[in-house]
């Protein structure tokens, strides 16, 4: 009898023949979308539902195929049969757990030649289940949601098109292509968010999201052309001992760069080991470029910058400072979307990215220390702005920041598998937070002010019951998901070092644990008023209902996945380099980050520790997370009650005045940077352009064209007798002159 373990192992379909369909993923609910929007009026909505429900859903099963295909070995022989030849490499360089194909040459200029590469290993098949599965579960929720919305045709269709963007990011094997999935989910969620455009509020906020966006954008496309700078500076001035030491020949790797292009995840993998100080051969981090547009910088300066302006990138799509702005206004397009963008995917494309070039940002601890106080910075402020929302949306949305804050935080400090897992788990839980306030806002009235609810664990259990699963994962409590995830971040930010900046672990830990503290205040604090103590008088409807089953079904299957996942944090294996206990999800993405672990091993760039956290450890977490939430139960359950009609101190209104304006932000953005450029634009179009090149250039030229020509007009009168008496007149004139020179 075959065993469990030894049925995972094998998959369905063979490695090799599943890698040529790899685009099939992406096709699926690309074409949904064409048909949904082209179509949707004419096949009315059982039949819109039907096709982008299943396009969707035909998505998953393939991304559970391929990612089954990841690990699939040959029980006889026990060989890995999903691997490839890393074309960067020498033959035997394989690139193990990981599917690949090359569909040819998408564009080239010169010597600039990009490929359509689709990949897929342990990080981005993780990622394709998220994406499709939590995506399914939206779209089967949104079914019942958006049921009388004129508009649920362009709806689907968006959605669709949203979840094949968001596939392209994560199935690239390239920066060029992996920019074209995070366009599209940029342009899918300006659609989305301001989806109800009828309403100006909601429109403004589309059109919020797509400019910050493109502010991250542009620093993303820079980032990419010094890449390619300092791939083609480092194959000039390379010698044979820098490829040899990782595996590789010159030949080789100009030979690939030929056939893939400069900007490859895996040649500047390659590249990225070649680099750290104290290797051997001609080329690393202190170099000086002696050729091109960088001559005169350091190849360990031009990374350092490159990776800023990622990180920069990153904080547009992941809402992190200073572009987080965007992301609690994106609020106004429909609950799905909120849970669909800024819970399970496009927000966490920052995160990705930077785990897959996870080689690349080890290189530079000032990179990395950056990203991890963005991160921490970013977490707080989201956090304590959280305290004072009433909307419901926007707490979640605060604390969708806050947490993409905490995995910054870890990405940062080098420990990218627990970064990747709390994003997992966040996916999961976070979703079902957000559908579970569309799920209570569908049985209230569309009422979102949480201090006009309350009650409503005995009217919506199956709401209830779910959101309360999902706030205790968020919350940090003890077996769930999220407890397992933050902590392990936690406990990489304390122990891992940078070089040079022993400081920043320390800084970014304890602020870490103020954070973790005040995700359980607030997220204590919307449970409260939301689902316990009495209805409010205040509330749109006497009673609420319950919600249909295609939005419970959804809720029970994400709180359900918020428990179950947390076993993919218990060190429940031994690592193959020294036997050390080792948490399930560290050991599932250890040939992802091996690259990532050589760079570091070589450049001593980063001081990674890889023990797992002790019960102690565990208990002191615990009791950060109960403090918190324990804080808000005794205020919104003892003390404000008992103070009901009493007026608040001054200093605790103005404190209150404060957070629920965000802190101002948005007014300082208005005031340092919107109306300058406004008042700019507004010279350049007066006076630039409307005065001098319209007015003065343009029309004075035409003017003066016209005069000159008014006045010309009277010499051409075609009289001959007036030209012959010119003529005359001219010839005594040239005489006359003459005379005159004569007897000078």
């Amino acid at each position: 009898m075959t065993s469990l373990s030894e049925f995972l192992q094998v998959a369905p379909v063979a490695p090799d023949v599943l890698a040529p369909s790899l685009w099939l993923i992406i096709a699926l609910p690309l074409l949904g979308a064409f048909i949904c929007g082209v179509f949707g009026k004419m096949l009315g909505r059982a039949n819109v539902h039907l096709i982008a429900c299943s396009t969707v859903g035909g998505a998953f099963v393939l991304s559970v195929l391929t990612f089954w295909a990841t690990s699939s070995m040959d029980l006889e022989s026990r060989r890995l049969l999903s691997f490839f030849v890393n074309p960067f490499g020498q033959d035997r360089d394989y690139v193990r757990y990981a599917l690949a194909y090359d569909y040819g040459t998408w564009f080239s200029a010169g010597d600039f030649r990009v490929n359509f590469g689709l990949m897929v290993d342990h990080l981005s098949g993780i990622l394709l289940l998220v994406i499709t599965g939590v995506g399914f579960l939206i779209h089967l929720y949104s079914t019942s949601y958006m049921e009388h919305d004129p508009a649920y045709a362009r709806f689907f269709a968006y959605l669709n098109l949203f979840v094949a963007a968001m596939l392209v990011l994560v199935m690239a094997d390239n920066l060029v292509l992996l920019f074209v999935g995070w366009e599209g989910v940029g342009m899918a969620s300006y659609l989305l968010i301001g989806f109800w455009y009828e309403d100006p509020a909601k429109a403004w906020a589309g059109r919020k999201a797509f400019v910050t966006n493109r502010i991250g954008d542009f620093a993303f496309l820079i980032a990419t052309f010094l890449m390619v700078l300092t791939v083609g500076a480092f194959t000039r001035q390379a010698d044979e001992r820098d490829f040899t030491s990782v595996g590789t020949s010159s030949q080789r790797y100009a030979s690939a760069l030929s056939d893939k292009g400069p900007v490859t995840f895996l040649g500047l993998q390659k590249m990225a080991e070649a680099l750290p100080d104290g290797g051997p051969g001609q080329v690393n981090l202190s170099t000086v470029i002696n050729a091109g547009p960088l001559e005169g910088y350091t190849f360990g300066g031009v990374m350092t910058a490159a990776l800023l302006l990622f990180l920069l990138g990153a904080a547009g799509k992941s809402a992190q400072l200073p572009l987080y702005v965007w992301l609690p206004d994106a609020m106004a397009g429909p609950t799905p979307v909120s849970a669909l963008i800024h819970a399970a995917t496009m927000v966490t494309a920052g995160v990705y990215l930077f785990s897959r070039m996870s080689a690349l940002l080890v290189l530079s601890p000032t990179a990395m220390a950056t990203v991890a106080i963005i991160g921490a910075l970013t977490s707080l402020l989201a956090a304590l702005i959280a305290f004072a929302q009433d909307d419901i949306k926007k707490v979640l949305a605060y604390s969708t920041v806050s947490q993409l804050g905490i995995m910054f935080m870890g990405v940062g400090m080098g420990i990218f598998w627990a970064a990747v897992l709390h994003l997992v788990t966040h996916a999961f839980f976070k979703a079902c937070l957000f559908l579970g306030a569309g799920s209570v806002m569908h049985g209230n009235g569309d009422e979102t002010d949480i201090k006009k609810l309350g009650g409503l664990r005995r009217e919506m259990k199956w709401t209830w019951g779910t959101f309360f699963v999902a706030t205790l994962a968020i919350t940090g409590i003890v077996p769930l998901s999220g407890f397992f995830s933050k902590d392990a971040i936690f406990h990489g930010v304390h122990h891992n070092h940078l070089a040079g900046l022993p400081w920043v672990s320390s800084v970014v830990y304890y602020l870490g644990l103020l954070i973790a503290a005040c995700t359980a205040f607030y997220m204590t604090r919307v449970y409260l008023l939301t689902f316990e103590g009495p209805r409010s008088k205040e509330a749109r409807v006497a009673h609420a209902h319950e919600s249909a089953w295609q939005m419970t079904l959804p809720l029970v299957v994400l709180a359900l996945l918020s428990v179950v996942s947390s076993v993919y944090a218990w060190p429940l294996l031994k690592a193959s380099s020294d036997g050390r206990p080792q948490p399930v999800f560290e050991n599932f993405l250890s040939p992802v980050f091996s690259a990532m672990n050589r760079v570091v091993a070589t450049g001593k760039t980063v001081e990674l520790d890889t023990s797992v956290p002790a019960l102690g450890d565990y208990v002191f977490a615990w009791l950060v997370a109960v403090s918190g939430g324990a804080l808000a139960g005794f205020l919104y359950l003892k003390f404000f009650p008992s103070r009901a009609g009493q007026p608040a101190p001054a200093f605790a209104r103005a404190v209150r005045r404060a957070a629920q304006n965000k802190f101002y932000v948005d007014e300082l953005y208005e005031l340092v940077i919107i109306r300058p450029v406004k008042f700019t634009a507004f010279i350049l179009f007066r006076v630039v352009d409307a005065l001098l090149i319209d007015t003065v250039a343009v029309r004075g030229t035409a003017w003066v064209t016209a005069r000159v020509g008014s006045a010309l007009r009277y010499v051409q009168s075609g009289d001959a007798q007036a030209y012959a008496a010119v003529m005359a007149l001219a010839l005594l004139g040239g005489v006359a002159y003459a005379l005159i020179q004569v007897l000078q």
